[in-house]
């Protein structure tokens, strides 16, 4: 029995090798012929003329033998398209595309990349799906996919397979009809921030967005578009190449989004050197200029202009402290200016750190005052509010040079300065004031937002430090010493980590300061109107730095400060001196130089003028607010007003017995009526 079976095996390899062997020539395997038959399928409408069926409220039904006949495009076999086929209707220079939804995985196995197709329409419908026309099944009023047990019925294969020649198209140049086609783009490169990144994320399966910039043959930046990446991409884990080249991808869009889709890597070829962003981007407008832009209403940079701005990163939110917050300024030392832009994202550290050189493109963007910092960002009703963090990209490019940068070093008296707003500062011999000693940056518990305030020995002025309840460091103890800090000047100090204070040498006991500053004389020469001035005077015994005072004026019995109101910012003055803030001609007359030559200064008898300090408090006042001077004990027409000499404290209530008054009035009320006086030899500036 058992020698019957090893006969049977015997004779049963026997036959196999000999048929093999019957097949078998020079020991090569030939590939079998596949006959194929051409369908037999007339084509009544092109794609274009079916993407013109649809109409808008709901998926269109096709209830007749309609049918259109494309070249595929698009492949899943990488796994980086879902369930979707993409036919255009020539292999080269097409004129329009559609995408197909289809319930179905590894579709390319039956409809190959430049496979020709047809499509019956019949039982099909068109509707409008994240955007853009498409082919599906209709389910209720919206579109869905075709079902996979229906595909063949309504997608047919053709014999004929043709090469794929990609569109060649400028960035610029795209738009909806050229949806779903396969585009190449040339020379684009990976953003800088986004090299070292993976296509997709690693640790899940979620989209990833990567931005490629685009440039011309000169490697000036012309635009920039978006590469979507499945998390289900089998290339996901691969890092972004780091040269610049060509893409080919099948060009897409998510409403109003513009985005590219790999078949696979072969489909981008970044193999050129990369351009560098100092010729990339040309800047057509400074920091200053934009700032100058800004006259208290809401600035809108429009989409012609081509505003492109250089500036450097001085901000951070790596320790919670600056939320939401980029701010930048124009140079590494020594800036004259600073803007605030405002961003809807987390973690702004990881793509701008500080001293890291970026290119801003204003177009489309809005600027306003906010918060009393000048910001850009996007429109809200008047205000600005946060560019969406899908866009940053668009507006915002990270060069990938890093300066380290200087802070301007200054002292706490010229914290008022607009020439800091907004810029990194580094404030001098500051400390907490002593009632402040031992507290936390804002509070030992809780996320609550906080100020603390800084002073120098021996000046009046007072720096507030804001401190983020979210911070890493809120909770932290406030360093108790003397020292410097440094941040973002604007209403108040913005530190952007614990180590930017340095109070390295001991508390100092402060004695109290009270400022002496009045108004000694208002001067109104009746010969010569562009000659009237104010003299201020320092009755105390500590120089006075008037950053941050004003002074207001008041016509005609009015109860709101005219406008314009003279700030006073830049004058110190010592115990004993004077300041001067005078009309036009006040130093051709006078043959001397005023603190302040203003034509605010124009008060013709009848006007109040009010001394107000940095924390807007009144400081000393000559009139009575809403009230007209004329006919009152301290009308000074075409005369002057002196202070007594005995009087040697400000006084924010006018009160007419510290003054002397001289007017041409004919009015028995004030001191000295029809005395008019001329300048100079009836006045004494700089002189009690």
């Amino acid at each position: 029995m058992k020698s019957y079976k090893k006969l049977n095996h015997l004779i049963i390899i026997l036959l196999i090798q000999y048929f093999f062997g019957a097949c078998v020539k020079d020991s090569d395997f030939s590939t079998p012929n596949v006959e194929c038959t051409e369908p037999l399928i007339t084509v009544t409408n092109t794609i274009a003329q079916v993407k013109e069926m649809y109409t808008f409220g709901g998926a269109t039904l096709i209830n007749t033998d309609v049918v259109i006949e494309g070249y595929v495009v698009s492949s899943d076999k990488s796994g980086n398209i879902y369930k979707s086929l993409s036919i255009q209707d020539k292999p080269k220079n097409p004129t329009s595309a559609i995408k197909i939804a289809i319930d179905q995985t590894d579709i390319y196995t039956k409809f190959d990349v430049g496979r020709k197709v047809y499509v019956q329409l019949k039982g099909l419908a068109i509707g409008y799906s994240y955007g853009s026309i498409q082919i599906g099944k209709a389910k209720a009023t919206e579109l869905g996919s075709i079902p996979a047990l229906e595909v063949s019925k309504h997608i047919i294969r053709s014999c004929e397979t043709a090469e794929i020649t990609p569109k060649k198209v400028a960035i610029s140049d795209l738009n909806k009809e050229l949806l779903e086609m396969l585009i190449e783009i040339e020379n684009v490169q990976f953003k800088t921030s986004d090299l070292g990144k993976s296509f997709g994320n690693i640790d899940n399966t979620s989209t990833v967005n990567r931005i490629l910039e685009g440039f011309d043959s000169n490697c000036q930046f012309n635009g920039q578009i978006t590469l979507r990446n499945s998390g289900y991409a089998n290339f996901k884990n691969e890092l972004l190449p780091n040269g610049k080249g060509s893409l080919v991808g099948i060009f897409s869009n998510y409403y109003d989004d513009f985005q590219f889709y790999l078949r696979n890597t072969d489909d981008l070829q970044l193999t050129n050197e990369r351009c560098d962003y100092s010729t990339a981007f040309n800047p057509t407008i400074t920091l200053s200029e934009i700032k100058q832009m800004y006259t208290n209403t809401m600035v809108e940079f429009g989409t012609e202009n081509n505003y492109i701005v250089e500036a450097y990163v001085i901000s951070s939110d790596e320790n919670g402290n600056f939320e939401n917050s980029l701010y930048i300024q124009d140079a590494i030392e020594n800036p004259t200016t600073g803007i605030q832009l405002l961003l809807d994202q987390e973690a702004i550290f990881d793509n701008f750190n500080v001293g890291d050189k970026i290119y801003i493109k204003l177009d489309k963007l809005y600027m306003n005052n906010l918060d009393d910092v000048l910001t850009i960002g996007y429109p809200k009703g008047n205000k600005i509010t946060k560019i969406a963090a899908e866009d940053i990209h668009q507006f915002i490019f990270n060069s990938g040079v890093n300066k380290t940068l200087v802070p301007t070093e200054i002292t706490i008296s010229e914290i008022n300065n607009p020439t800091y707003n907004s810029t990194l500062v580094k404030v001098n011999n500051v400390q907490l004031i002593e009632n402040e000693l031992g507290k936390a940056y804002t509070y030992f518990t809780g996320e609550n937002d906080a100020f603390r305030t800084l002073e120098t020995c021996s000046e009046l002025e007072k720096l507030l430090v804001f401190t983020n309840g979210n911070a890493t460091f809120a909770n932290e103890q406030f360093p108790k010493g003397n020292g410097s800090i440094i941040g973002i000047l604007n209403t108040s100090l913005q530190i952007r980590n614990t180590t930017d204070v340095e109070f390295l040498e001991n508390f100092e006991t402060c004695p109290v300061i009270i400022p002496k500053i009045m108004i000694t004389e208002v001067a109104d020469p009746k010969n010569e109107v562009s000659a009237r001035f104010i003299e201020l005077y320092n009755a105390g015994k500590t120089e006075i730095n008037l950053s941050g005072w004003k002074l207001n004026k008041y016509i005609n019995g009015s109860t709101t400060v005219s406008s314009g109101a003279i700030d006073l910012t830049g004058i110190t003055i010592l115990p004993g001196d004077f300041a001067i803030i005078a009309n036009t001609g006040y130093a051709t007359i006078f043959s001397d130089i005023p603190n302040i030559e203003s034509s605010y200064i124009s008060g013709n008898g009848d006007d109040v003028y009010e001394l107000v300090d940095n924390l807007g408090n009144t400081m000393d006042i000559f009139g009575i607010i809403g009230e007209d001077g004329n006919a009152t004990n301290w009308e000074y027409l075409d005369g002057r007003a002196i202070r007594n000499l005995e009087i040697n404290e400000p006084n924010p209530i006018f009160t007419i017995s510290e003054w002397t008054i001289f007017s041409n009035a004919a009015n028995d009320l004030i001191s000295y009526p029809n005395s008019p006086k001329n300048a100079p030899n009836d006045y004494t500036p700089n002189l009690r």
